[in-house]
Order: C-alpha cells, then sequence, then structure tokens
C-alpha cells in the first residue's frame, strides 16, 4: 500500500469567517494566505522524511479551506523543495480549462520531476463550473472531451486540428513533450460509470474520493470489469481511493476529536444561484443512483481511530475496494491548529506507515 498525502495549503484565518459561500473576499488576511503557502513546504518535508510516497495538490476555487486554485503552480512550488517524493497533481479541472494548456503545463512539470509526477483529471463541481460561469449540466461531457484532448496532445507525434463540440484547435503540436512516456501515470477521477469506463477504454487508472468502502468496491469493481473488456487489468496501484481520515492515540480520543469536529463544523448555505444550478443536474455514481454534488459543504470522515484501529480499517478497504494507494486528508477537529495536523502526520507516519506496506 501506497500513502498520499493530500495538500490543501491550509489557511490559518486570524478571525472567524463568514459562514456563507462563496466566502467574501475581503474577509482574506494576506499575511495569513502567505503563511499558509509557507506551511505547504514545511509539511510536504516533514511527510518525506516520514517516508510517504506522495504529495497531492488539487484544484479548487472560492475556497478559504482549499488555497490551491493554480495546482500546476502549487505542484511546481512544491517542486522547487521535493528532493525524492512524488508529487500527485490530482487534479486540474479539464473540463474548465483549456485542455491543450492543461497537456503543456503537466508536460512541463513532468520534465522537472522526471519520473515522479502523477496525474488525475477532474470534473469539479458544481460551484466551480458558476466560477468561470460554465452550464453545470455539461461537465461530463465537456470533461471527456477535454480528457480526450489532453491524451492525444501528449501522445500524437505530429500536429493535429481539433474540432469538437466544446473546444476547437486550429493546430495542437504540445512542446515539451512528456519526459514521461507515452505520458505520466494518469487517473481518471470519479465513481461515475463514465470515469470508470473512460479509464479502463484509455488504460488509464481510477481515483475515487471520500464514500464509504461499500460505494467505493462497487466502482472499483466496474473499472475491473471494464478494463477485462478491453483487454487488461489495472494493477493495485492504478487505484487511489482519497479519503478524511482522524487519528488519535486512542480510540477514545479519536471519537472525542470526532464529536468535536461535528459541533464545529457545518456546511456553507449556498446562493440562490449555486442552489438553481444544483437543480439542474442529474449526476449518477457506478450503481445508478442520483447524488447531489457536495459544494461548500462537510465530507464524512472515512478513517477514524489509532493507529492499530486505522490500521485494520486500511486492510478492510484494500480487500473490499483493491485501492494500492491512499491519498489521505488529515483532519483538523475544532479550530484550524496546524499543531495538530502535525502530530497527526507523525503518529500516521511512525505507528500506521510501516505497518501498511504489505497490505
Amino acid at each position: 500500500m501506497k500513502v498520499s498525502y493530500f495538500e490543501t495549503a491550509r489557511y490559518r484565518a486570524p478571525r472567524s469567517l463568514p459562514v456563507e459561500w462563496p466566502v467574501p473576499p475581503d474577509a482574506y488576511d494576506r499575511e495569513a494566505g502567505t503563511e499558509s503557502y509557507r506551511g505547504m513546504i514545511e509539511r510536504m518535508q516533514f511527510v518525506e522524511e516520514l517516508g510517504f510516497d506522495w504529495i497531492s495538490v488539487a484544484e479548487h476555487h472560492y475556497s478559504p479551506n482549499r488555497l490551491t486554485p493554480n495546482p500546476v503552480v502549487s505542484a511546481a512550488h512544491l517542486a522547487a523543495y521535493a528532493r525524492k517524493i512524488t508529487i500527485a497533481v490530482l487534479g486540474p479541472i479539464v473540463s474548465q480549462s483549456n485542455p491543450v494548456k492543461v497537456a503543456e503545463e503537466l508536460a512541463m512539470l513532468d520534465n522537472m520531476l522526471p519520473g515522479r509526477l502523477v496525474v488525475g483529471m477532474l470534473r469539479g463541481i458544481t460551484g466551480e463550473y458558476l466560477t468561470y460561469g460554465l452550464n453545470p449540466a455539461e461537465a461530463r461531457e465537456r470533461t471527456t472531451e477535454a480528457m480526450e484532448l489532453v491524451l492525444k496532445a501528449w501522445t500524437e507525434p505530429q500536429p493535429f486540428g481539433w474540432q469538437g463540440r466544446h473546444f476547437q484547435f486550429r493546430t495542437v503540436a504540445v512542446w515539451p513533450r512528456p519526459r514521461q512516456q507515452p505520458h505520466p501515470p494518469t487517473y481518471a477521477l470519479g465513481t461515475s460509470r463514465e470515469s470508470c469506463e473512460f479509464a479502463a477504454r484509455h488504460h488509464l487508472g481510477l481515483g475515487v474520493s471520500y464514500a464509504p468502502f461499500d460505494i467505493i468496491a462497487k466502482a472499483t469493481r466496474y473499472y475491473r470489469e471494464r478494463c477485462a473488456e478491453h483487454g487488461w487489468q489495472p494493477t493495485p496501484e492504478q487505484i487511489i481511493y482519497r479519503a478524511n481520515i482522524l487519528i488519535g492515540e486512542t480510540d477514545a480520543e479519536a471519537e472525542e476529536l470526532r464529536a468535536a469536529q461535528r459541533r464545529a463544523r457545518q456546511a456553507f448555505p449556498l446562493s440562490e444561484g449555486v442552489r438553481d444550478a444544483l437543480l439542474q443536474l442529474d449526476i449518477r455514481n457506478v450503481a445508478g443512483e442520483a447524488r447531489t454534488p457536495n459544494v461548500g459543504g462537510v465530507l464524512p470522515t472515512n478513517f477514524v481511530g489509532a493507529p492499530d484501529t486505522i490500521i485494520e480499517q486500511i486492510k478492510r478497504c484494500r480487500e473490499q475496494s483493491g485501492a494500492g494507494v491512499l491519498d489521505l486528508m488529515f483532519q483538523i477537529p475544532g479550530s484550524n491548529d496546524l499543531s495538530f495536523l502535525m502530530r497527526s502526520l507523525e503518529l500516521f507516519g511512525k505507528k500506521v506507515l510501516p505497518h501498511i506496506r504489505e497490505v
């Protein structure tokens, strides 16, 4: 089992933030923001020393919880200070970006980090579509077309044109080329049938997130079935599970922390425009069940307990889902106590990580 630390440039607000989404920009504190980006380096060097395999970043907008609107810039910032850790860009929201620019930027990173870049391509959530004035109902087909274009831009040896429904380019000829061939290890991110089918068809990995183990197991089973139809089988490392974790010295302490977290956390009330957009969507998971996108809300905590309990939960997750990489968001209950985060990383790195390598 490999483990990735999900880094979000933790913003430690010096005062309470308004409880609404989007949060008004005048609530931003410049010194706190600058310190957030310094903290990324400190935590990356710490998890690298502890033996974590990857550090991951993702694209999010209008969010005080995740100050990474450009994950390529975040990754380049980390790359300048990294010694050996793999940097996973999980991922750019390709559906709302210029796919050719995404291909170029990630190819640059692949040359800067030879053999140490991993990529996941993301559809994004409703609020992020509204950030750029796009129609959330088109998210699925925009994502598919954008991913097709990125892959072709990386692998096509000659200049080519692209006339799709959502993206048009007279000429595409990406320089530099990716260092890893045919391209960096790449994942389609999502539990939908479309994500599983796209990944299987293109021999890509699959990244799933936050859902309970049984839901994740349905998605990964469907993915492996589709891979078999296309004549191949993914390795465990080609399945990533992004999850929240809350670790304590004892189970009782972890449960107390989770109770404190539940009392402290709440979903941001949504603006009228976001609520209206949500009503337009028909988003279904791999089981065909309708689901509501999470916008500014509270996601479940998937691993909770003392180190021994976490180890058993990870074993169960591996048995059910087959995931070979855990991408972990370490939870901070109550206030944004970064010293608690560092203690949690150390506890996991010393008491859990050595015992799950053979899981």
